[in-house]
């Protein structure tokens, strides 16, 4: 039998498919960071909870954990986007060395201002923009889903078995997850101190307008 040849377009989309990728597409584009344009309204307000399923009480904490800290890594992700946005539109880095260059006497403590800042700002970029243990979009849904289906149907004993397992799988992303809150949230309020302080530095200042850069070549 002879074979056709396959057109080049199909045979990239193939060896595209081919390819390990590092990570799951989210279905949902993330926060905004730095870079992008920031959110015209705050996040729409959550769904109101599913119902508990049917089982003891500590797979009904581990089923609501599972949803509770996926809302809660949501909201420290919008804010530390806000809070990079905000640095970034307000140019108080720049507004920093201006101050700095037109009062001496106090260029020590502008400069501090702005270095703490800046550490911040790495830090949190990096919790924010790094690889997470958990998916970043869903975190722990689709444990949940599991968790709830074998908890509806947890009566027989291979039922009981699957119980088991998913609820160890739920377990192992809730506490993966809770210690990926904890570490974005403690960037994002390092961060927002460090802004705090510096926009405090500022404001016993006259205010002073930031030099524009120069253009290229001059």
């Amino acid at each position: 039998m002879r074979l056709l040849p396959i057109p080049r377009l199909a045979l990239a989309a193939l060896l595209a498919l081919a390819l390990p990728v590092a990570a799951e597409e989210p279905a949902v584009p993330p926060p905004p960071l730095p870079e992008e344009a920031p959110p015209k309204a705050t996040p729409k307000p959550l769904p109101a909870p599913l119902p508990l399923p049917p089982g003891s009480k500590e797979d009904q904490e581990l089923w609501s954990g599972c949803a509770s800290v996926g809302n809660q890594l949501t909201g420290a992700r919008w804010e530390g986007a806000r809070l990079h946005w905000k640095i970034k539109t307000g140019e108080v880095h720049a507004r920093l060395q201006a101050a700095a260059k037109a009062d001496p006497s106090a260029a020590k403590r502008l400069d501090q201002a702005r270095t703490e800042l800046l550490e911040a700002q790495v830090s949190s970029y990096g919790d924010l923009a790094g690889r997470w243990p958990v998916d970043k979009t869903r975190t722990c849904q689709y444990p949940q889903l599991d968790l709830g289906s074998a908890m509806q149907v947890s009566s027989s004993r291979d039922n009981r078995a699957q119980l088991a397992q998913v609820r160890e799988a739920a377990a192992r992303c809730l506490a993966l997850a809770r210690s990926t809150l904890r570490r974005v949230k403690g960037s994002t309020d390092a961060l927002a101190r460090a802004l705090e302080a510096a926009e405090k530095a500022l404001s016993t200042l006259p205010p002073v307008k930031p030099v524009p850069p120069a253009p290229p070549g001059k």
